[in-house]
């Protein structure tokens, strides 16, 4: 063991005195070390501490041991340090708030997964209530507890009775057996931690064990001098430092099941918000929101206090649940997230007032956002609002409806499938709140504030059955006043509308002149029982009178119909309120019968509102239910495939005037648009159906560059790789085998269609689906490729057992040789001589055999010839005998 001076002389004396050879200046000393004159000048004086390359300087210049002069200056420090930490006061004033024994927290970790990754959250949040000038503290917790490298790091320009002035080094450990586990960190840590980094250090071990042996176990490692320091807490130790913070005790509290009346803790918040569903709520939900307000938060808590923060969304939990993924996703300095509490009584805020710890309160309530004038003036302060209620200011921060793409990768994440998603899409209207209740199977969660009211219900019976609205048209405020007569006789809707925009989780929105409910889907659940017979008789009528209005730009000239605003030929109901009634007719066909428990039934009454509007059909209703149609076939298929099935066998059927081509240069979209998407809303249930429709409708020529044709919805039903139906792999087999022997023409243009799409997949866009009903099936995203070579084998065979054959039909067959193998190469070959036998057709011939031969130029110049050996001579036999014996025809080749 090395003698040392007094511990009080600092190292740069013992330099001067014995190792500085006598009648040496301090410049030519620190010449020789190559260092400043007064940087030595300094160390010597006892100015600066002695660092790692001066100790190094002085052994290669004079000789010196360099260990026996750091350890000389941790020794100084330490006890520097000791004397520093004397000069403490014993700790800040904290009123009595919750007792929490060293008991309990010995028994924390007992049975408790959980534990070992939340003790570092417990010592991240003492450290950051009762530190002074920290500088920087990382404790991993949760799922980032088991990572490498320290359990936690502190460094502090001050000391605390618990936070070493300085850096330290944090091990936790909840074993049952802390020496065993605190010796074999202790070790480890001396191996790999550099002496002269671990001489400027503070080893500490946490253990919410008790550890009746620790003040041995410390001084045995102080004797040894290879740490700067050694500290050890125990469950008494940390009963005492959570006395010192009434967060801390408050997060404890929530983890050991006390009672927490009063207060809560964010982290604990996002728990109890989220976990209503399973899986739980991802975080996700919030990104874009944190992304837009994540910034201007910063600032807000690095600034000198001004005024509380103002955070409005569509509830208050909502806007809780943000501030939580915000303390915790959004890149905020840690200490925010442990010192963040939400209070809601005046008693708790009342009590914590009172002492000088760092917190950042969270108002939940009105009756506690009064009492806020007792805290000191100088704290941080959130409030947090309903969107719709009036402030005397405008809210700092608004939470708006979720980003679509953000909602999707969210429910994506909580592995939800794209049918699911788009159904919570339109049943939540993109609104944090209502997906919450949605997701949730608890029905205290389920139910709306508003929903318990009958006032409110009765009041939303016309809004709901209307579902969008303009006010700036006075046809639709007149509808509205109409179906609202016999709800409430007294009915003012300005302030109905204003009362419903104010309440908890408000059920209705407004933008310009457009207004709505959030979401018609809940409200129709959450009001079910209060709607009569008597509202349906009147939304019905209603209804029938909106829709049945006429399109008046039909009056004008087709190429002229894009620009019907300017013309003055528009509706006088809205298109919003048109598309909220069909809406509200598609969910009383499908829930109708459920929710509303009436003597009638429903879903008849929307089917025969459906048959009342298009019968009988002509040509002006289909036109001026172009855009409707899509919402009439999904709330009443059985009535819309009738008639559109009666009409296709008629003579000269109506829908035949839909059937028109586009002409180069003209605007707007195609007549049958609007019919297409109808069919393909139903294909995804009525497959065999809607594919005989659409195979009576490919056969009136259409001859333009739309790519949306009948043929085309057609074939993309039976696509293998990705269908647009519901049906099974048979199922869609079976149809398809139908298909071929009713239409044989047009089975043979889908079956063709798909044996060159299988071999070159292109870019598709995806058919129309049901808004409501839940015909879609959960399709895969992974290809099976055995499922698809089955289906082209399908089609395949389905060609060659067609009986009836054209050079059209075998041209196709040919631009497809060299993707088949070589038996299919063959059964080509013989239906093309079957063909040439029966066929005296020589200009048809030639049309084939000039096929054959484009296919043969073809693999010649790409070099195929070796791979298709074969084919070269089943060619060359069939060019032979297709060889026309007539000159000019021969001459024509």
């Amino acid at each position: 063991m090395i003698e040392y001076l007094p511990k009080t002389i600092h190292p740069g004396a013992y330099v001067r005195k014995h190792i500085i050879p006598k009648g040496m200046s301090v410049t030519e000393a620190a010449k020789k070390l190559s260092v400043g004159r007064p940087a030595l000048s300094n160390f010597l004086n006892g100015k600066s501490n002695l660092s790692h390359r001066m100790a190094v300087s002085l052994e290669k210049a004079f000789g010196a041991n360099s260990d026996d002069l750091l350890m000389r200056q941790t020794q100084y420090d330490k006890l520097k340090r000791v004397d520093e930490e004397r000069a403490i006061p014993v700790a800040r004033h904290v009123p009595r708030f919750l007792e929490i024994r060293a008991s309990q927290i010995h028994n924390w970790p007992d049975n408790n997964l959980q534990a070992r990754q939340l003790l570092p959250v417990l010592i991240r949040k003492l450290v950051h209530s009762t530190g002074l000038d920290l500088k920087f503290v990382d404790f991993p917790g949760h799922d980032n507890a088991e990572r490498h490298g320290w359990d936690g790091i502190v460094d502090s320009h001050s000391a605390t009775p618990w936070i070493p002035a300085g850096k330290s080094c944090w091990e936790l450990s909840v074993n049952k057996n802390p020496k065993r586990k605190a010796d074999h960190d202790y070790s480890v840590r001396c191996r790999s931690v550099s002496f002269a980094e671990r001489a400027e250090c503070t080893f500490v071990f946490v253990t919410p064990r008790n550890w009746p042996g620790k003040e041995k176990w410390v001084k045995v490692k102080k004797d040894a001098e290879e740490w700067g320091d050694v500290r050890v807490y125990d469950a008494n130790d940390l009963e005492q430092w959570l006395e010192e913070s009434n967060i801390a005790q408050m997060w404890v509290s929530e983890q050991l099941g006390m009672g927490t009346d009063g207060f809560q803790t964010l982290d604990n918040f996002w728990t109890q918000w989220s976990s209503v569903s399973t899986p739980s709520i991802s975080p996700l939900i919030f990104k874009d929101a944190i992304a837009s307000h994540g910034d201007f938060i910063r600032k807000w808590l690095k600034e000198p206090y001004q005024h509380p923060l103002k955070v409005a969304a569509e509830s208050r939990e909502e806007a809780l649940a943000f501030l939580a993924c915000l303390f915790n996703e959004g890149n905020l300095d840690p200490r925010y997230e442990d010192l963040a509490v939400i209070f809601k009584s005046t008693e708790t805020l009342h009590k914590l007032s009172k002492t000088n710890l760092p917190f950042i309160p969270i108002v939940y309530t009105k009756k506690v956002e009064r009492e806020l004038p007792v805290l000191d003036s100088r704290r941080h302060r959130i409030t947090v609002h309903l969107q719709n209620e009036i402030l005397m200011s405008k809210p700092d921060i608004t939470i708006g409806l979720l980003n679509q793409q953000t909602f999707r990768e969210s429910l994506s994440e909580m592995g939800f499938n794209n049918d699911q998603i788009n159904r919570f899409a339109r049943e939540s209207g993109f609104c944090a709140s209502i997906l919450r209740r949605r997701l949730s199977s608890i029905e205290a969660i389920r139910k709306p504030p508003w929903a318990s009211d009958e006032k409110f219900a009765r009041w939303l019976i016309p809004l709901c059955l209307i579902g969008t609205w303009n006010t700036k048209f006075s046809a639709d405020m007149e509808i509205i006043n109409q179906l609202a007569s016999s709800v409430c006789p007294e009915f003012d809707y300005h302030r109905i509308f204003n009362e419903l925009v104010g309440c908890e989780g408000s059920p209705v929105w407004s933008a310009g002149s457009h207004a709505g409910v959030v979401s018609k889907f809940e409200i129709l659940f959450a009001i079910s029982r209060w709607i009569t017979e008597q509202d349906l008789e009147e939304f019905y009528f209603c209804a029938e009178y909106v829709l049945s209005n006429r399109d008046p730009s039909l009056d004008l000239p087709e190429d002229k119909r894009w620009a019907a605003g300017l013309y003055g030929k528009l509706r006088d109901h809205s298109n919003a309120m048109r598309k909220g009634i069909c809406e509200t007719l598609i969910l009383l066909a499908i829930h109708g019968n459920r929710l509303l428990h009436q003597d009638v039934n429903v879903e008849n009454q929307v089917s025969n509102l459906v048959r009342s509007l298009l019968t009988p059909l002509d040509i002006d209703k289909l036109l001026s239910h172009q855009h409707d149609l899509p919402y009439f076939a999904e709330a009443a298929p059985t009535i819309f495939l009738e008639l559109i099935e009666e009409d296709l066998n008629k003579a000269n059927p109506v829908i035949q005037g839909m059937m028109k081509s586009i002409e180069n240069g003209q605007l707007g979209s195609p007549l049958y648009t609007g019919l297409l998407w109808a069919l393909e809303c139903l294909a995804w249930k009525h497959l065999g159906c809607v594919s005989s429709i659409l195979a009576k409708l490919s056969k009136f020529p259409i001859n333009d560059n739309w790519t949306n044709k009948p043929i085309a919805s057609l074939r993309s039903l039976y696509r293998p790789w990705l269908p647009q139906t519901s049906a099974s792999r048979e199922e869609r087999m079976l149809a398809l085998e139908r298909l071929m022997i009713i239409h044989p023409e047009v089975g043979f243009r889908t079956c063709i269609s798909l044996l060159r799409m299988n071999n070159q997949p292109s870019v598709i866009s995806p058919n129309y689906r049901p808004l409501w009903r839940k015909d879609v099936l959960v399709t895969e995203n992974k290809i099976e490729v055995q499922a698809i070579h089955e289906f082209n084998r399908k089609a395949l065979d389905l060609i060659f057992a067609l009986d009836i054959h054209s050079d059209e039909t075998l041209g196709e067959l040919v631009d497809l040789l060299p993707e088949l193998e070589c038996k299919d190469q063959s059964k080509v070959w013989i239906l093309i001589d079957t063909w040439a036998h029966s066929k005296n057709d020589d200009w048809a011939k030639a049309d084939l055999l000039h096929k054959i031969r484009r296919t043969v130029v073809y693999l010649q110049r790409t070099h195929q010839y070796d791979v298709h050996r074969k084919l070269f001579i089943q060619a060359r036999k069939s060019i032979c005998k297709l060889e026309s014996k007539d000159p000019v025809i021969k001459h024509t080749w």
